[in-house]
């Protein structure tokens, strides 16, 4: 018997399995995770969520929320590590054209236990000045 076989070759997100515990997601490139298009991070409550770049280049931005701002890391990812962003942890990603990652996490994960919030146009600034430099730009 062969296995299953998945791909994307699309722009953005394709969950490409998923069963009762987990679910694996490929995601390439898309405008809103585009330097240019960073404006907001992602919280899930009830869920880790892990990250493997497989070609590209990315930067996981993590971050906590105190007093009303956000205190932003930002980690060049390297290719066949991965990276496992804690639930209660705010993250986003950046990424380039020719980027292709995947990600794995909980089946149950939804809208009801994740957030999304948007970045002060300071932050913005500040994520796509520190992305720049770790792209090299």
């Amino acid at each position: 018997m062969k296995p299953d076989i998945y791909e994307n070759n699309q722009e953005g997100i394709l969950c490409v399995y998923k069963n009762e515990k987990w679910l694996v997601s490929i995601k390439n490139w898309k405008p809103d995770n585009d330097i240019e298009g960073i404006a907001h991070l992602e919280i899930h409550h009830t869920t880790d969520e892990q990250f493997i770049l497989t070609a590209g280049k990315a930067i996981l931005i993590t971050a906590e929320r105190e007093k009303d701002k956000f205190k932003i890391e930002l980690t060049l990812m390297e290719q066949g590590k991965v990276y496992n962003v804690p639930k209660e942890v705010w993250f986003y990603s950046v990424t380039q054209r020719n980027t292709k990652m995947m990600y794995v996490q909980d089946s149950n994960c939804s809208m009801e236990n994740s957030d999304f919030m948007d970045l002060s146009p300071e932050e913005v600034v500040y994520i796509q000045d520190t992305a720049r430099k770790l792209f090299g730009e």
